[in-house]
């Protein structure tokens, strides 16, 4: 493929132009970039939109078997991984899973495709660490170690959007019987 054409189909990712000529001087980056836009446009049949060029990009970048572009493309073009946490979750289960076949059942779960987390599901999440430590956070006040609120609400999911797995701490809240309360005083 000619310069230009990669850098117009490389700049239609949304990469930057002087992205698209770094990338270039990569030949197995470029090829691999090329292989998965081609494979993208021929699944949605039209443009890439900037976030699925971006996704694509870490998929070309990222990945060591090439075995494996196929398969992750098909997910990212058909918007099933659609966050960066997906997308490093599902390289990181392709990495560790180099045999064939990948189950995707397993894969879908590991990865959080169809996970959705709403605002009203975080905002719970929240409450929950907040009650967990409001006595020492009361004490503590302004030297209260942050890192024990923000600790469990990162890991409220690393692969559903919204940036929380929920999952985990409504397991928790029902466990402890704690409704959640929205007031420190």
């Amino acid at each position: 493929m000619a310069t230009a054409d990669s850098v117009s189909l490389f700049t239609g990712l949304g990469l930057s132009e002087h992205k698209a000529r770094e990338t270039l001087k990569n030949a197995a980056l470029s090829a691999q970039l090329r292989e998965a836009a081609t494979q993208a446009q021929q699944t949605l049949g039209s443009a890439i939109d900037k976030a699925t060029g971006t996704l694509l990009y870490g998929v070309a970048s990222r990945l060591r078997d090439p075995r494996r572009l196929p398969f992750l493309v098909r997910y990212v073009a058909n918007k099933k991984i659609h966050t960066e946490a997906q997308l490093s979750a599902a390289l990181e289960y392709v990495r560790s899973h180099p045999l064939d076949p990948i189950d995707p059942v397993d894969f879908e779960r590991e990865c959080g495709v169809g996970i959705e987390v709403t605002p009203e599901q975080i905002e719970a999440a929240v409450e929950v660490a907040i009650q967990r430590h409001r006595p020492q956070l009361l004490e503590e006040r302004y030297h209260f170690n942050m890192g024990l609120l923000m600790a469990p609400c990162a890991h409220v999911s690393r692969r559903g959007p919204g940036c929380a797995q929920v999952g985990g701490w409504q397991d928790d809240q029902a466990r402890s019987g704690h409704a959640g309360g929205r007031s420190l005083s």
